[in-house]
């Protein structure tokens, strides 16, 4: 007996079917808010220079680079309910200062006030390079507790 050709091709026809469904079943289905898309927490940075030197431009850029190329969060180009809401500020009098102004977002229980945490880190204008690196550390800490304690509840 002569098998069809349409028989040979069943194994490789229902393999396919296979791997077209498990494709799909990997597709987001649609219904997720934009904060729910990630497990990651969102980020918004505001940056904010006095006028002064050169020097706060640099300090602010060497932060824009340290915040972008962290892997902890994803940055959001505008502000949103379900983002972090970051505003630095860089001035310089006696000591280089470096002001964080960190919002948490708003949780789903509608929360009227949001939960606001302010934090410095100064020094010496020779100890330039070192306060981007301590600013981010904090921001990291800071980030990290809050994510946590929000899970743990």
């Amino acid at each position: 007996m002569r098998k069809t050709p349409l028989l040979r091709m069943r194994p490789v026809v229902l393999s396919l079917l296979v791997m077209v469904l498990l494709a799909l079943a990997w597709l987001p289905t649609g219904n997720f808010l934009p904060g729910e898309r990630t497990n990651k927490p969102q980020l918004h940075v505001n940056y904010i220079a006095a006028n002064g030197p050169s020097l706060l431009d640099d300090v602010l850029f060497d932060l824009q680079q340290r915040i972008e190329q962290r892997h902890e969060w994803r940055l959001v180009e505008s502000k949103q309910d379900y983002a972090w809401q970051l505003d630095i500020n860089v001035s310089l009098a006696e000591q280089m200062v470096i002001h964080g102004v960190l919002i948490a977002p708003l949780n789903e229980a509608g929360s009227a006030t949001p939960h606001v945490q302010r934090f410095k880190i100064q020094g010496p204008q020779d100890a330039v390079g070192a306060l981007p690196e301590q600013f981010v550390k904090v921001l990291i800490d800071l980030i990290e507790n809050a994510e946590n304690y929000r899970a743990s509840l």
